[in-house]
Parts: structure tokens; C-alpha cells; sequence
């Protein structure tokens, strides 16, 4: 089972902002996020994207003070769209994992 974003985020098409995914409720106490396998996005109903994603990273995070946190910066997109960001990770104990977060555009 992968994580999926609690809530649907929200970017203007100008914009490149930095989002994240939180691992830690799918890792064991000890485990963390070693890798970024792949990141990718596809309009909701599974066309290509006009999104860019990309400039990744592991950052500790505040809610489990280890990695667990995976960031991006997306950017691009077209008003009224909404589009599904997946990541895969590799943790360190060699699992591999997925997340999936949802983002709607819009001018306002």
C-alpha cells in the first residue's frame, strides 16, 4: 500500500512551487527513504501532463525527525486542470514504494 496525499493541493500555471510527500506512517521505526526511484505526473484522466516536476529531495521530517520526507518543485500546468503526482522511493531496508498526490490548477 502506498501513501496518498490527504488533500487536494493547489498551484497557479506561473508558479513553480516546492511540494511534498510524508512517508513516515508506511515505514517501519527504524526505516527511512534512501532513494527517489521516479517522479511523475499525468493529468487526471490519464493524459500526458504539461506539468514539470523535478528537483528532488530527502528531507528529515517534523513529524518523525528522520527521512521521510520527499520533496519537489513543480511548475507549468493548464488552468482547471487537475493532475496526479506519483513518486516511487527505495527505503532503507530495500523496499520500494509508491505515492500518489493530486493537484489542481488555477488562475485565481
Amino acid at each position: 500500500m502506498g501513501v496518498m496525499a490527504n488533500e487536494r493541493l493547489c498551484k497557479q500555471p506561473s508558479e513553480s512551487r516546492k511540494f511534498s510527500m510524508e512517508f513516515n506512517n508506511i515505514l517501519s521505526s527504524s526505516e527511512t527513504v534512501t532513494q527517489i526511484t521516479s517522479l511523475a505526473s499525468e493529468k487526471i484522466d490519464g493524459t500526458t501532463s504539461d506539468l514539470t516536476v523535478g528537483t528532488t529531495g530527502i528531507e528529515t521530517s517534523s513529524v518523525s525527525s528522520k527521512s521521510s520526507l520527499v520533496t519537489f518543485w513543480v511548475s507549468g500546468g493548464s488552468t482547471g486542470e487537475t493532475y496526479r503526482v506519483e513518486t516511487v522511493i527505495t527505503t532503507s531496508s530495500g523496499a520500494i514504494l509508491e505515492g500518489d498526490g493530486i493537484l489542481y490548477v488555477s488562475d485565481r
